[in-house]
C-alpha cells in the first residue's frame, strides 16, 4: 500500500491539477456537453469532489462541505446540460475541492499506516480501509483525467499536463 506521505503529496499535485484544468473557464464552458454523450465538466467536477468527500469520511473526517449539496453529482444522476436547481458555480466547486483537499490532509496527518491496516465491512465485504482508501482514490483519477478531454471540448486547446 501507498504510504500517507506519498498519497498525500499525489493528492496535492491532482487538486493542482484541477484548478490547471479550469483556468480561465467560465460557468457555461463548464456545461459543455461531450458529444454524442456523456458529462459535462461541470458533472464531473462535482462527482469528483462526492468522491473526495466519501474518502473523507472513510477516514472518520468531517466534511466542510455539505454532502447534500451534491446531490445533483451522484453516480447514476442523470447528466447536467444547463444551470439550474442543485448546479453548483464552478467557483463553489473549486473553493470545495480546496476545502476538501485541507481536510483529508489534516486527516492523514493525525493517522498511521497501521490505521490503513484495519478492517472494515463495505457492502457486506470485510476489507482495509486501506484497499477502501485506494479504490476510492483509483474512481477520483478515472474522472481526474476526463478533466483534459472535458477543458478541449469546452475550446480550450492547450496542453495542460
Amino acid at each position: 500500500m501507498i504510504p500517507i506521505s506519498d498519497l498525500k503529496r499525489m493528492l496535492k499535485i491532482e487538486n493542482n491539477l484541477i484548478h490547471e484544468q479550469t483556468r480561465d473557464l467560465n460557468q457555461l464552458e463548464t456545461l459543455i456537453q461531450p458529444q454524442p454523450s456523456g458529462n459535462c465538466m461541470n458533472w464531473v467536477l462535482g462527482h469528483l469532489l462526492d468522491n473526495q468527500i466519501n474518502l473523507l469520511t472513510m477516514l472518520e473526517g468531517a466534511s466542510p462541505v455539505e454532502p447534500a449539496n451534491l446531490e445533483r453529482y451522484r453516480r447514476e444522476s442523470d447528466p447536467i446540460r444547463a444551470d439550474g436547481e442543485g448546479v453548483l458555480r464552478l467557483e463553489q466547486l473549486l473553493a470545495g475541492h480546496d476545502a476538501v483537499f485541507a481536510a483529508i490532509g489534516a486527516r492523514l496527518d493525525e493517522m498511521n499506516e497501521v490505521a490503513f491496516e484495519r478492517e472494515i465491512e463495505q457492502g457486506g465485504r470485510r476489507l482495509t480501509l486501506g484497499w477502501r482508501v485506494f479504490f476510492l482514490h483509483f474512481h477520483y483519477t478515472f474522472h481526474l483525467g476526463q478533466l483534459e478531454l472535458l477543458r478541449q471540448v469546452a475550446g480550450k486547446s492547450d496542453k495542460v499536463i
